[in-house]
C-alpha cells in the first residue's frame, strides 16, 4: 500500500501548574508502515519539539474511558466526559499534561481505523523486511 500518512494538527493545553496553562500545538500522525502506533509531538518551545509513539488502540480506549498504566494515560473530561480528553505523559526527563478537544481526535482516529481496520494491523507489517533490517545491523 502506497499510503502517506494521516496528520492531524490541534491545539491543546499544556497544564503546568493550578493556575498556569499555555497552548501548545500538537501533532498526531498515523502511518500503516507502524500500523498499530500513533505518533504524538507538540512543541515546548520554538527549538524543542517532544515526541512520543504509543498505542493507536491506547488512544482510542481513552478518549472514552481511562486507560494507561505506564508512561501514557488518556482520560476523557468534560461534563459527559465526552467534550474532552486529557493526555499524561510522564519519563525519567519529566511530566507533561495536556488537555484538548475529543472531536477531531475521535474523527481522526476513525480515519486511521478506515486505512487499517481494527484487528487486522498484522496485515499491513511487513515482517521479512523488518527481520531483514534488524538483522543488517
Amino acid at each position: 500500500m502506497d499510503f502517506p500518512g494521516l496528520e492531524l494538527k490541534i491545539r491543546m493545553t499544556l497544564v503546568a501548574g493550578p493556575d498556569a496553562r499555555v497552548f501548545v500545538p500538537v501533532r498526531l500522525y498515523y502511518t500503516d508502515s507502524d500500523p498499530y502506533a500513533v505518533q504524538f509531538s507538540f512543541d515546548v518551545t520554538p527549538d524543542e519539539v517532544v515526541r512520543w509513539t504509543f498505542a493507536r488502540e491506547l488512544l482510542d480506549q481513552g478518549l472514552i474511558t481511562p486507560a494507561g498504566i505506564g508512561d501514557v494515560k488518556i482520560t476523557p473530561i468534560g461534563p459527559h466526559r465526552n467534550c474532552g480528553f486529557s493526555i499524561e505523559l510522564e519519563s525519567p526527563g519529566g511530566y507533561a499534561r495536556l488537555e484538548g478537544p475529543a472531536a477531531s481526535v475521535k474523527a481522526w482516529l476513525a480515519k486511521t481505523f478506515e486505512v487499517v481496520p481494527a484487528g487486522r494491523e498484522s496485515e499491513s507489517v511487513d515482517i521479512d523486511s523488518f527481520l531483514d533490517e534488524l538483522l543488517t545491523h
